[in-house]
């Protein structure tokens, strides 16, 4: 026998309904407000007279039956509303319901199950009725009367109800909606429903509507560590773990499925049947899991419908309605007409332009990634690798430091060497861990390694507390000898970090000339040694060097082979050339490097870290900088706008002209890392003024 405490649930990705109110309720840790908002509602209302109905609208998976069968336990649970209110809860599938007399035929069904004693002649009755439907509401309200009673219906798939209903049907049902206060209706939908908005229905605007929207990231923690609770002692363990450790890679998961609740059950599944290496493998095995459900999607459309879906999935940006008859080699004006149909199904989204064109894109950007892996071709699944990987790089912080053990790890086992460029473009991040990174680094110079320089904090006798009581007494000239003294002994980053103290002090003092290029002696003008430096001069913003290094750096890449080998010293020279406004030795450095085809053969390394770590800052300067054709340019050409489509989209969202339209093709999915970006570029432009 398992013990309570560690009991574990299955957890239901499907038929929720089916969950024991109890453990519902337990689990309920998202859609909260959308719920106090139509509780209090019910709590507080006397139908007295006819009560506003409410619709809930949201893609499937978002949650809407979970939230209708939360308030359909809290209403018969109440004590007070429970003596007068019967809460009638409906299937999400209702096949049965093929009228409105057939409605009316399941709700006094439903109130014979709640009580026989008082509705058990109501169902007869209704049954014995020639389809009428008038007839069997009037038995229903009189029965309602007789024993003092309301009903209140909750109405999964309300669009798909209203379907089956004819025009009189519908007028009929709105009239009693509208004028009966013994009757009201809390539905969901995961279309729209044309009834709603349709000017010349019987139910325009007549509903409240509720839209579920993507869950953030604090949400989706909240429900996975629900998730875990319902589970066992185990997963919720799990579940911390990766949240603590690896927030990244869930994160990136949710951006690409843009926040759908269900899809975030499913990764809660995933992670409890072990751990995966990257969000990659994440999103790999959850494609898998909602292969079932998308496939079914697919096969209910139409052929037309289908052809549309596939050309729009398989360019994954949004399209005109002009692009997409080219490319399915349909009528436009039929394009047209199933659009509307495809959008009426929350398959399809339309974005509003400036014109009369409009652009049509997947509304669920999972189903369009579950598109593209399941029937895309190599490049086509390569884009959504790309992606992950470019998100969960931009969310990460602590994944850089497991790599750089890893590449370590190589070293020792002699499978590379310390020159390796992947191992010195993390060496050289300021992310990775300082105590992982001062570990690795005695421990392979501990093995007769070719040495590696301490870049962090060093054993040598801290000077900064002497300094400053000098400083504080007004000698600087003492304070300047004091660490001169102790050159030899201090690490870069403890004597750059002591000199900038008093380059503050006393600026006059400070020669930037002498003390520059001391620093580069200390790196031994070493690519890997030169680079940390800068790096760490850029990202703290020690402008009082940034003159002088350029100075230096445009000598020392002259004799520097553009290869692979040097890609630091490259990234350091175009960004100290734009932090100094120097964008013509930008431009033509960058011409350079285009020449020799160094920008293709970085593209083609086996290691997308490196990739984005060369073109993230350069890419930010220059749209700080306002140098939008050249950044527009840089991410366009040799085919690098798959791999930077997010920093491809915050260029065109700053763009004056028609281009700026092309923001509009981008799916929601990328709309938080490119606000990140975008922030990034406004603090560059006072940054690095």
């Amino acid at each position: 026998m398992e013990d309570n405490n560690t009991k574990s649930h299955s957890v239901l990705l499907y038929n929720t309904q089916n969950i024991d109110a109890q453990l519902l309720k337990a689990g309920f840790s998202i859609r909260k407000k959308e719920y106090q908002r139509i509780w209090k509602d019910i709590e507080t209302g006397t139908m007295a007279k006819p009560e506003t109905h409410y619709l809930i609208q949201g893609v499937r998976g978002a949650g809407k039956t979970t939230l209708l069968s939360r308030l359909y336990y809290e209403v018969a649970e109440n004590k007070k509303l429970k003596k007068w209110l019967v809460p009638i809860l409906l299937n999400e599938e209702e096949y049965g319901i093929l009228s409105l007399f057939t409605f009316w035929l399941r709700i006094a069904e439903k109130l014979a199950e709640h009580d026989s004693d008082l509705y058990a002649q109501l169902f007869e009755q209704v049954t014995h009725l020639d389809d009428s439907a008038e007839m069997a509401w009037e038995l229903i309200q009189s029965h309602l009367d007789k024993n003092k009673q309301k009903i209140i219906v909750f109405v999964d798939n309300l669009g798909e109800l209203f379907k089956d209903f004819d025009e009189i049907e519908h007028a009929q049902l709105r009239e009693v909606l509208s004028l009966r206060s013994k009757i009201r209706l809390v539905g969901g939908s995961s279309q729209l429903l044309e009834a709603h908005f349709d000017g010349e229905a019987p139910f325009y605007q007549f509903f409240k509507l509720v839209n579920l929207r993507p869950i953030n990231e604090a949400g989706m923690h909240e429900l996975l560590r629900s998730l875990a609770k319902q589970t066992s002692e185990e997963a919720v363990k799990t579940i911390e773990e990766i949240i603590t450790e690896h927030p990244q890679r869930i994160e990136a998961v949710r951006r690409l499925t843009d926040g759908v609740p269900r899809t975030i059950v499913l990764l809660f599944q995933i992670i409890m049947e072990g751990a995966k290496e990257s969000s990659y493998a994440y999103l790999e095995e959850t494609i898998d899991k909602t292969t079932p459900l998308y496939k079914h999607r697919m096969d209910d459309l139409s052929r037309q419908q289908k052809a549309i879906v596939h050309t729009i999935a398989m360019n994954w940006d949004a399209m005109s309605t002009k692009e997409i008859a080219e490319q399915t080699r349909l009528p436009s004006k039929t394009v047209s007409a199933q659009l509307v149909k495809l959008q009426k199904q929350w398959i399809i989204d339309k974005v509003e332009t400036d014109t009369k064109n409009h652009l049509y894109i997947v509304k669920e950007r999972f189903f369009n990634i579950w598109y593209l892996m399941r029937y895309g071709n190599q490049t086509d699944k390569r884009r959504v690798l790309w992606l992950t990987r470019f998100l969960e790089s931009w969310c990460d912080e602590r994944e850089l430091s497991t790599r750089f053990v890893e590449a370590a790890f190589n070293i020792e086992n002699n499978q590379t060497n310390i020159s390796d460029v992947y191992f010195n473009a993390l060496l050289a991040s300021e992310k990775i861990d300082s105590e992982i990174k001062k570990s690795i680094i005695n421990g392979i110079n501990s093995k007769d390694k070719v040495g590696v320089v301490d870049y962090q904090d060093s054993g040598y006798r801290n000077i900064e507390i002497p300094l400053r009581e000098l400083v504080n007494k007004n000698k600087i000239d003492k304070a300047y000898q004091l660490l001169e003294n102790n050159f030899k002994n201090l690490t870069i980053k403890d004597y750059l970090f002591n000199l900038h103290t008093l380059f503050l002090v006393d600026e006059e003092k400070f020669i930037p000339e002498v003390y520059g290029l001391k620093l580069f002696q200390k790196t031994n003008f070493a690519p890997l040694e030169a680079s940390y430096l800068l790096s760490i001069v850029f990202n703290n913003n020690f402008y009082e060097y940034k003159e002088v290094f350029f100075k230096i750096l445009s000598e020392v890449i002259k004799n520097v082979d553009i290869d692979l080998g040097r890609i630091a010293m490259v990234h350091s020279y175009c960004i100290y050339s734009l932090w100094n406004n120097d964008l013509e030795s930008f431009k033509s450095f960058f011409e350079k490097i285009k020449k020799v085809e160094f920008l293709d053969e970085l593209s083609k390394i086996d290691n997308e870290d490196m990739f984005y770590m060369f073109f993230e800052n350069i890419i930010i300067m220059l749209l700080s900088k306002g140098q939008l054709e050249m950044c527009f340019s840089m991410v366009t050409e040799s085919e690098f706008k798959e791999e930077l489509k997010p920093f491809y989209y915050a260029t065109v969202s700053l763009l004056k002209d028609e281009r700026k339209q092309d923001y509009l093709r981008m799916g929601p999915e990328l709309q938080g890392t490119v606000d990140e970006i975008l922030q990034k570029v406004e603090e560059y432009r006072v940054k690095y003024a």
